[in-house]
């Protein structure tokens, strides 16, 4: 007979295994809600219902005096094994959450399936157990058994919104057994009793649906929020508060191993020549629309390890790790060519800018992220000083002002003569209204 094949799968939460296939895409199902989320929501969803420590203490042990009080009562054999189990079973529950706490805590990826697992089967044992104590006959135990499952299943619509499936399905793994006992019992009109737990348990489990809902929304609401203060919502390009904590990541990255020497970082200074131009003429309608193809092209020019953000207006600023000065040259070559390819804005027909980059190269050019910023920004004023699609090095700066020229493309010309049927036009040749005092 054939095992089940296994191979190293990603589960709905973003975790990988190496598990039979069946296996997974069962506690996928049980793990997940009505509606599919990305890995990082479920991911966060199965923390919550997983990482409450008071709740489960506070389970385990109403489960574990009722199977003490089965045993006393009763003191039949199959209550002490009971009560043997339910001790293991409490052991191995709390263990497998305080190892996931613990490697959360330290920063690693913890195994949140596997108390899924013994949860499971530990709702599997003490279903069975309680419906013995239906068939024992001893109303105290009937009434308690009834009691500790209503309980425990409110309990685990709360602890487990996050997981509604599998907190739905262990509401009905306590409640079967105890259920069919209650209805075959001999005691008279408990067969009624046995008929409304099924009724009881779908209000349960609207609960807990109602309960995820809220979580979700709250955990979703939450994402969108963190991605807004950290990215540009027209462009999706991160912003410059992701581009400080992103660069001083890498910045640490190229000075770990001294050793074996610096790891070089090129720092990027982009600014768009001609885009106010464009801008003030066509609306800020179509300049959005230069500004999303813009950021496009940039990100093919560029490799998927390299780094671009959206600093301001028309300002960008990209960062090549393990980037020398020469292979710089080549990449902001790239860029140069790519923006200079005429824009489709529709109506407006086909609008050409261009972009003047400036870099800097740790260490040469500095230590710091202040130092390597100042030192790129001073270069990209230097490539407008000197013309539109200009790359320029920090180290062919020879003395930068602190407050440059103007540049070409801000400078007042007279108006180009306009042929209205030509289907592309420069807007790098725009003329800027001069402002009268």
């Amino acid at each position: 007979m054939q095992s089940s094949p296994s191979r190293s799968i990603v589960r709905a939460d973003g975790t990988e295994c190496r598990s039979p296939i069946w296996s997974v895409r069962m506690m996928d199902w049980l793990i997940s809600g009505p509606q599919p989320q990305p890995a990082p929501i479920v991911r966060r969803l199965l923390l919550h219902t997983q990482t409450k420590k008071r709740t489960l203490l506070l389970a385990i042990l109403s489960t574990t005096l009722m199977t003490a009080v089965a045993a006393a009562i009763t003191g039949a054999a199959w209550a002490y094994i009971w009560l043997a189990v339910e001790i293991a079973f409490g052991v191995a529950r709390y263990a497998a959450l305080a190892s996931l706490r613990r490697d959360e805590a330290a920063g690693r990826r913890g195994n949140a399936i596997r108390p899924l697992y013994i949860g499971l089967c530990w709702g599997c044992s003490y279903a069975i157990g309680c419906g013995i104590c239906v068939l024992s006959g001893e109303a105290p135990l009937i009434l308690l058994a009834g009691i500790v499952i209503a309980g425990l299943s409110g309990g685990i619509s709360s602890r487990n919104a996050g997981t509604p499936r599998y907190g739905i399905t262990l509401i009905y793994i306590l409640g079967t057994p105890y259920t069919w006992a209650m209805i075959f019992s001999p005691i008279p009109h408990m067969y009624l009793i046995g008929l409304l737990v099924p009724i009881w348990g779908f209000g349960v489990a609207y609960i807990l649906i109602e309960n995820y809902e809220v979580l979700l929304n709250l955990f979703l609401s939450e994402r969108e929020n963190r991605w807004l203060a950290n990215h540009d919502p027209l462009t999706g390009l991160p912003n410059r508060v992701m581009k400080r904590r992103q660069f001083e990541q890498l910045l640490r990255g190229s000075t770990d191993d001294a050793d074996a020497g610096y790891r070089p970082l090129t720092t990027l200074c982009l600014d768009l020549d001609g885009f106010k131009d464009a801008n003030d003429r066509y609306g800020h309608a179509a300049g959005d629309a230069v500004l999303v193809q813009v950021a496009a092209r940039l990100r093919n020019s560029v490799r998927e390890q390299d780094l671009i953000f959206r600093t301001g207006g028309d300002e960008f600023v990209i960062l090549l790790p393990g980037t020398s000065v020469s292979e710089a040259d080549a990449v902001a070559g790239r860029i140069i060519a790519a923006i200079d390819r005429p824009f489709d804005l529709e109506q407006h027909g086909r609008l050409r800018i261009g972009v003047s980059i400036g870099s800097a190269t740790f260490p040469r050019d500095g230590l710091t992220v202040d130092d390597l910023l100042r030192s790129a920004d001073s270069a990209m004023y230097e490539a407008k000083r000197r013309g539109k699609g200009v790359f320029v090095a920090r180290d062919e700066v020879e003395s930068v002002p602190l407050v440059p020229g103007a540049a070409p493309d801000q400078q007042v010309v007279p108006p180009p003569a306009l042929n209205c049927n030509l289907p592309e036009q420069s807007v790098g040749d725009l003329p800027r209204q001069a402002k009268s005092v």
